[in-house]
């Protein structure tokens, strides 16, 4: 059994940067060097596993260890297999270094070290004397940081399996069995439990104007007008949004996003 520590330096070692919709290529991107690192541990592990091909060269990793009493619950832990990009960094992202019990290189928070415990915890628990009280389903899954794919790849698989179903999903389904009664996800929190996090309404506003000869302006109407009394208007929701904080979710807030355009 490898320790933690060095079971996320190798991870650490694997780049699975994601390109972020991006057309770029090169080895430091997609995950498939992590993916096949974790079909070689369960492996050796003697765990059933399972790829669920999500697009080309991004498979999601599945594997189980059973509870070994009857009729116990299923827990699905999940953690990504992607990181962000590595531009601007100042360190090496690729040879992870421990300074003052912390590693510094890309994912190890985000979420490698997540993963690296829930691998870890799966093998304490194979190894565990005592009974198991529930099975643990781990799923590994790709492309988290830009577009979901897979984790919505992932819940498909607890799904009715409809006429187009894509085949490959055969072999995963069979490792995960029946639905979870919960989920842990790897997500960075600093060790705090978090049940929900925030949502997002997005939404487009478009302003008209009307173009004119500036010889006639009272022919004409300037969409920066109305444009500025939407700004205020979101302002004024900003402040109320503010002072309506859900229970232990922190406050709302506006963010904006993409381009101003006045047309």
């Amino acid at each position: 059994m490898m320790g933690h520590v060095p079971l996320l330096a190798d991870l650490v070692r694997r780049p699975s940067v994601n390109p972020m919709g991006r057309d770029v290529s090169g080895p430091e991107y997609l995950e498939g060097r992590v993916t096949d690192f974790l079909v070689q541990r369960f492996t050796a592990l003697g765990l059933p596993w399972a790829r669920q091909p999500v697009s080309p060269g991004r498979d999601n990793v599945v594997a189980r260890l059973d509870a070994t009493v009857p009729r116990a619950p299923v827990i699905l832990w999940d953690a990504h297999q992607d990181t962000v990009p590595v531009e601007n960094m100042t360190i090496e992202p690729f040879m992870p270094v421990v300074r003052e019990g912390r590693m510094y290189g890309r994912g190890t928070c985000d979420v490698k070290g997540g993963m690296a415990a829930m691998i870890a915890a799966v093998e304490r628990l194979l190894t565990h004397r005592g009974e198991r009280a529930a099975t643990v389903v781990f799923s590994a899954t790709v492309n988290e940081e830009f577009g979901f794919s897979g984790a919505k790849a992932l819940a498909r698989l607890w799904e009715p399996a409809a006429t187009d179903a894509p085949v490959t999903d055969a072999a995963a389904r069979k490792v995960v069995g029946r639905r979870p009664a919960l989920a842990v996800v790897a997500e960075p929190t600093g060790l705090d439990l978090v049940m929900q996090h925030k949502g997002a309404i997005r939404w487009r506003i478009r302003v008209h104007g009307r173009a004119c000869h500036s010889a006639f302006p009272e022919h004409g109407s300037n969409a920066i007008y109305p444009a500025g009394r939407v700004i205020l208007a979101l302002e004024a929701l900003a402040c109320d949004l503010l002072t309506s904080a859900f229970p232990e979710h922190g406050s709302n807030a506006i963010y904006p996003a993409g381009r101003v355009i006045l047309a």
